[in-house]
């Protein structure tokens, strides 16, 4: 590929300038990232000649800083750290201050999260490193008008064999952005095995979930592994495995029963679990089966798909976790461990363990909860955005209805 001269043409090389309205700046200040459609009160451009960049005022004309603009999103302004001058020379300096901060972490890990998005001020970017591949997802208008440039970068600085950029995010379409096949670039292999944990593991890469691996529970993993295994353990909504496997690398006797709907991925939870049993079906259909004729678990996982994909589904996606949770942990033996996890960033912890409150006490047996975890340490968070705070993690020991 070409080195890129400059991304999208005459709009990608434009710049506007937005007026927010009375009093609307109060969050920008504070830190948040995002300028809602409905905060602006002037200057915005609609169509597709409006500029990638604006610059961000107050309605007192006070500059609070450059953003990338979609007049398509309900997220009008992505804002960026201080005012940019060049996007261009701003993605190097950004991708490269993204990098630093893993090597500076100390990653020796072959699956890493190397560039997150907001947290790394590249909003719509999100690129994982699985050893000599890299897995890029661009979710914003800008980043995907300057692919050509990114893709050219990575080339340059990390020198991967190929790159699987994933276009199939139905998070694309709230930008405006087509929804397709990826494009491959260079080799991409079907299939990779990586080091992973204690382990090593396998799993589908031009058709796998999310980047190919579930990146950001790597630390909850490492962390209960020793705390989960050595029985019966069932994996709900389990992939490829990794859950299973960290238990059962930490104690060999632990005899992993992974559930999920994918005869895909349970193909390779196999491979990575060989004394285990996988299971294809719906886990609440499923689940409904094992409880009425009285199967139980020394461990249950649940780390479900994200039930809240907009705010106008938030109450709906409460119920699927409660429904969730609540079947879960009827199949977990009196003494054993429940592990509930989400992924939902429009489920605040708030009402994350009000669920599991109301879950136990439905459930009439004492819950005694030990770990709380969040996104593994390379999905890094802003404070002043809850959003980001997106995956939660809390495990439970599990007493009898005596209160033991």
């Amino acid at each position: 590929m070409e080195k890129s001269q400059g991304a999208a043409g005459p709009s990608g090389s434009s710049r506007g300038e937005i007026v927010l309205g009375k009093n609307e700046e109060r969050r920008v200040v504070a830190g948040h990232r995002w300028v809602f459609s409905n905060e602006v009160a002037r200057g915005a451009v609609r169509g597709d000649s409006a500029p990638l960049l604006v610059d961000v005022r107050s309605s007192s004309g006070r500059l609070l800083g450059t953003g990338i603009y979609n007049p398509h999103s309900l997220i009008a302004v992505r804002l960026l750290e201080g005012r940019v001058e060049s996007f261009e020379g701003y993605l190097s300096q950004r991708l490269e201050a993204a990098l630093s901060m893993r090597e500076r972490l100390g990653s020796g890990e072959a699956a890493v999260r190397l560039v997150h998005s907001e947290a790394d001020s590249l909003p719509g970017m999100v690129l994982d490193r699985y050893g000599d591949f890299l897995s890029l997802q661009i979710t914003t208008r800008t980043m995907e008008a300057h692919l050509p440039f990114i893709l050219d970068q990575l080339k340059e600085r990390l020198s991967p064999r190929g790159i699987r950029v994933d276009r199939g995010l139905r998070a694309r379409e709230t930008e405006g952005l087509s929804v397709g096949e990826d494009l491959l670039v260079g080799e991409v292999p079907e299939e990779l095995t990586i080091p992973f944990g204690a382990g090593s593991l396998s799993f589908p890469f031009r058709q796998g979930q999310k980047t190919g691996l579930f990146l950001d529970q790597k630390d909850n993993m490492k962390a209960l592994a020793p705390r989960i295994g050595g029985g019966r353990l069932l994996d709900a909504f389990s992939y490829v495995g990794g859950w299973s496997q960290s238990a059962v690398l930490a104690n060999p006797k632990t005899r992993p029963v992974g559930v999920d709907g994918s005869g895909a991925a349970l193909a390779f939870f196999r491979r990575n679990n060989p004394s285990g049993e996988a299971i294809d079906a719906d886990f609440f259909a499923w689940g409904e089966t094992a409880r009425s004729s009285g199967r139980h678990f020394d461990t249950v996982i649940l780390d479900p798909p994200a039930f809240i994909k907009s705010r106008r589904l938030v109450k709906e996606g409460i119920e699927g976790y409660h429904k969730a949770f609540r079947l879960g942990l009827s199949l977990v033996a009196d003494g054993g461990i429940f592990v509930a996890c989400s992924c939902s960033a429009l489920l605040s912890w708030e009402d994350f363990t009000g669920v599991l409150r109301a879950v136990f006490r439905k459930d009439g047996r004492p819950g005694r909860l030990f770990y709380t975890g969040r996104a593994s340490w390379d999905h890094p968070r802003i404070l002043s955005m809850p959003e980001l705070d997106y995956l939660k993690c809390a495990a439970f020991y599990v007493g009898d209805r005596a209160g033991s």
